[in-house]
């Protein structure tokens, strides 16, 4: 099975999932965790290139112990060469929480009546912006609901916000987005 990413083109449909486990199901069954190919996505991720959906499934189901140890090795590798030997945090700012689904899991959901509703206007993200930076954050992750109103356009326009910020302690350096694909 391939992955086409032209699938994944979501439309904005309230209450409907745009998730097919049956898909996600019929690419892991269908994949073959075979040693040589395991070890071209391992050197695959190793050179810092995407895996798509089938090539993470073939690692998911890898079940040889040898197999097992090499992609965690491969793991930890890439972890040291991005990062070195630290942890980085990502401080959560939440730009918005309007949402049209109904993700049993999420509080963001759209049946939540309890939720008051809100998207930080650019002076608001400005200011947290600034708390944040003169608190010592470096990097931030910025979520939002699922609704229209989150556009990649939108999106855009709060990462650059969020980038011209400059406090006192410094300037964010990297922005995590957390958004509907």
């Amino acid at each position: 099975m391939k992955f086409t990413p032209e699938k994944y083109k979501i439309e904005d449909k309230a209450h409907k999932p745009f998730i097919d486990s049956e898909e996600i199901w019929d690419i892991i069954n269908s994949s073959n965790a075979n040693k040589e190919r395991v070890r071209e996505i391992i050197n695959k991720s190793l050179n810092k290139e995407r895996l798509n959906m089938s090539e993470v499934a073939i690692l998911v189901k890898a079940d040889s112990p040898e197999l097992i140890s090499e992609i965690k090795q491969a793991a930890r590798e890439l972890k040291e060469r991005v990062y070195g030997n630290r942890i980085v945090l990502f401080a959560p700012l939440y730009v918005g929480n309007l949402c049209m689904n109904n993700c049993k899991y999420c509080g963001f959901k759209a049946s939540n009546k309890e939720t008051i509703r809100k998207t930080l206007t650019k002076e608001e993200l400005i200011s947290d912006v600034k708390a944040l930076e003169d608190n010592g954050q470096k990097r931030l992750i910025l979520v939002y609901g699922e609704h229209k109103k989150y556009s990649p356009e939108f999106i855009a326009d709060t990462v650059k916000t969020v980038y011209s910020v400059k406090s006192k302690n410094g300037e964010i350096r990297r922005v995590n987005i957390n958004a509907a694909p």
